[in-house]
């Protein structure tokens, strides 16, 4: 056997053929290869008219050093998952994932999405797989790739692609290094979107993204703190690399025409969604990775924070003041003071020289209408009192020479290691969750899950997770194991606030955006990595209002923010400074208190997104091409976003307290102004002049949007639970849509249906 970890291979003749159940099964030759030197191309030692060589042409390379004929292979299994859902899995026969579960490694749920019948035509030249909704077309001699809908081709691997003398740029697959490149042939206009939250421009043309979880230190530098290994094309086709090793996409970056998928593994693992919408293939993919379940109707409130709050004193204040102001809100957030070794740790023993005794700082809150939210990370200072203790446990880390973990990627303040949580353990899940229940017991509501980006590569996790996948999953295991503890601490849907995420992560809510900076291009970024990350992880995504750190904010950035933050899946303002609405002046705290009423008046609205993303498997916030995909326009547009599938968002992104005018773009169809009824006609360019009371909004033709009165006397969803809704419908609307509606607690109390359009 040649060593694959060194030599390149271009996997090339398929043989050994056997038809299964759903799909067939199959060996592949791989040829050695080398890549030419100081030139694009490819070539094996196979004879130039087996290579597809022009050896006529006068610039072909002379001299060249030949690889030779040696070979490997590879097995290779093809799966109907579901009609138009199809796997394709190839890989050394001594890979893991041929000795593990259909859904290893724990991203996905559950290994099939519906119907799994698959038919196998095999001709001298192809394999064709053909299920209910798509094929899958192989090449034998060479491997290649293309999946059809109908008649029309989705995608196709990159075995056309050369250069002038003939040398291939781009073939299909390629084993190197212990890693395997996937080419794929991007088409005349074909456009790429997703890779999970990404600060950069929404369509990754031209870009080459790493995909590996980072304490990425902000929005603004390159890093990612959810990055996901799915992509969509305009061309029609969904995919989901079902892996956690680190992932290079390179989305004709340095090959105009070439999606290269460059995977830090010897073995892929590629789902394929073929569906006509995006609509569609994100519920198809949320079918195999779960979906986000609809949290508490409290979570959908203003949740209030700051790094940080010093005392319960300070804490019991700041709720004082929004009840003195009139700021309606169910959160406050307390992050590390509530411990007493705080930097970078988690040891669950509570403050009480700051905070008090901890039941009754929750009853003191719960008594002005608030729910507490509490910070915690997956990592032990050695100078806590219970690091003994969790490393005599086996509750720590460790490496495959049996010393602990340290943290990577994260600087510590004072220059000692932290260890991490072995979240993979379940004697480690019950040890944490002994510790978190007295914490429960006293009322704490919400767990914000900060770091877990920090996990060593080669990590020897206790379920066998493998060393080149652990960095990457292990914020799913952590955000997983403490959702759960939630839920059965609490017994009700689960909730926590988590910075880091892979692939499967949408289904433990919410994230938030991390630290971004509190300028302009903060915020701008900010919003392309939710639209991103909502194409890839459909669920509950929010950001901090006001971003967390940076130049002092501005009164007029602040106010822009929270209007952006109000119409966002959840809304919480936190920052290293204060974000009080009444530190910024009584114009913001006036324009604030307004925008975050009306997102109150808005719960019965956001109560039946939640039922969408919960059954439908479709984010909260929504890309315009989410819905207008036949839209060329659409897709560029990443500083506007739909919110559920009626309204449309434009925030402003201005940090000043004057009007600013807005460009707006409104797809096809007929929107109207949510707060004027004034009506366009779509697709069009607008252009508003927006004072700082002002953020765009518009209902499109056929929309619903049930609301609830707010008075200034509301100070939280508990105070809305039981009112009657007011009905808002723009243009034609079914009366069934109306009597679909669901509410909070059963049937849906409608007092009024006023009619808009």
């Amino acid at each position: 056997m040649i060593d694959t970890q060194t030599e390149p291979y271009i996997l090339k003749y398929v043989g050994n053929v056997t038809e299964t159940d759903h799909g067939v099964d199959f060996l592949v030759t791989g040829m050695a290869a080398k890549a030419l030197p100081g030139i694009p191309g490819w070539m094996t030692g196979e004879s130039p008219e087996q290579q597809g060589i022009e050896t006529t042409m006068p610039n072909l390379p002379r001299d060249l050093q030949l690889p030779g004929l040696d070979q490997i292979e590879y097995r290779c299994r093809v799966v109907a998952l579901g009609p138009q859902t199809v796997r394709v899995a190839i890989a050394p026969a001594e890979h893991q994932m041929w000795r593990e579960p259909e859904v290893w490694p724990g991203i996905m749920v559950t290994a099939t999405n519906g119907d799994q019948s698959a038919e196998l035509r095999e001709t001298n030249d192809t394999l064709e797989i053909r299920l209910a909704g798509c094929t899958l077309r192989i090449g034998k001699s060479p491997l290649t790739l293309a999946l059809y809908r109908e008649e029309t081709q989705l995608l196709r691997t990159g075995e056309r692609l050369r250069q002038v003398a003939g040398f291939p740029m781009a073939p299909p697959v390629i084993a190197a290094n212990g890693n395997i490149n996937l080419n794929l042939e991007m088409g005349v206009g074909e456009k790429i979107f997703g890779f999970g939250e990404q600060f950069s421009r929404f369509e990754k043309s031209g870009q080459e993204l790493v995909l590996e979880v980072n304490d990425a230190l902000g929005t603004g530098t390159g890093l990612a703190y959810k990055p996901v290994p799915v992509w969509h094309s305009t061309a029609g086709y969904s995919a989901f690399v079902n892996s956690g090793a680190t992932l290079t996409a390179d989305v004709g970056h340095r090959r105009p025409s070439v999606l290269g998928i460059t995977l830090d593994d010897a073995g892929l693992d590629l789902i394929l969604f073929a569906a006509a919408s995006v609509e569609q293939r994100l519920t198809d993919y949320t079918a195999l990775t779960g979906r986000a379940k609809r949290p508490p109707l409290w979570a959908f409130g203003f949740w209030m924070g700051r790094c940080r709050y010093h005392s319960d004193t300070e804490m019991l204040a700041v709720g004082s003041t929004m009840r003195e102001h009139q700021v309606p809100g169910d959160v406050l957030h307390l992050d590390p003071d509530w411990l007493v070794v705080d930097r970078l740790n988690t040891d669950f023993i509570w403050n009480s020289d700051r905070f008090g005794d901890r039941g009754a700082f929750v009853e003191g809150l719960r008594s002005q209408g608030f729910r507490l939210s509490m910070w915690e990370l997956p990592y032990l200072d050695p100078a806590s009192p219970v690091f003994e203790e969790a490393q005599e446990g086996g509750h720590l880390l460790r490496m495959p020479d049996g010393g602990l973990a340290e943290i990577q990627g994260t600087p510590t303040p004072d220059g000692r290691m932290r260890a991490l949580f072995d979240v993979t353990n379940p004697a480690t899940a019950q040890w944490i969750l002994d510790k978190q229940k007295p914490f429960f017991d006293d009322g704490v509501a919400v767990i914000k899950t900060d770091f877990g980006e920090g996990c060593p590569s080669g990590a020897a996790a206790a379920d066998g997770t493998p060393g080149n996948y652990i960095h990457n999953l292990y914020p799913l295991r952590y955000n997983g194991l403490f959702s759960d503890i939630i839920g059965e601490l609490t017994g009700r849907t689960p909730l926590v606030w988590g910075r880091s995420g892979w692939a499967g992560s949408h289904r433990y809510p919410g994230q938030w955006g991390g630290d971004a900076e509190s300028t302009v291009v903060g915020m701008q970024a900010t919003l392309r990595g939710g639209l991103s990350y909502a194409t890839c992880a459909p669920g509950y995504w929010s950001h901090d209002i006001g971003g967390f750190y940076g130049p002092e904010l501005t009164p007029g950035l602040y106010i822009r923010w929270t209007q952006f933050g109000a119409l966002s899946p959840l809304m919480r303002a936190h920052g290293l400074r204060p974000r009080e609405p009444w530190e910024f002046g009584p114009d913001a705290l006036r324009v604030c208190r307004d925008w975050i009423r009306l997102r109150y008046s808005l719960l019965p609205y956001l109560w039946q997104v939640g039922g969408e993303v919960e059954t439908e498997g479709l984010p909260f916030i929504r890309p315009l091409c989410l819905h207008y995909a036949d839209d060329p326009v659409a897709l560029s547009i990443d500083d506007e976003y739909l919110f559920g599938g009626d309204i449309l968002v434009a925030p402003v992104m201005d940090d000043g307290m004057q009007p600013v005018t807005r460009s707006i773009y409104l797809p096809a169809g007929t929107w109207y102004d949510f707060f004027t009824d004034e009506r366009f006609e779509g697709p069009t360019f607008i252009q508003r002049q927006v004072s700082i009371d002002e953020m765009p909004v518009f209902v499109r033709s056929g929309g619903v949007v049930p609301r609830v009165e707010v008075t200034p006397e509301v100070r939280n969803t508990d105070d809305l639970r039981s009112q009657p809704w007011t009905v808002h419908v723009w243009g034609e609307v079914s009366q069934a849509a109306i009597d679909g509606l669901e509410g909070f607690d059963g049937p849906a109390s409608i007092a009024e249906i006023v009619r808009h359009g």
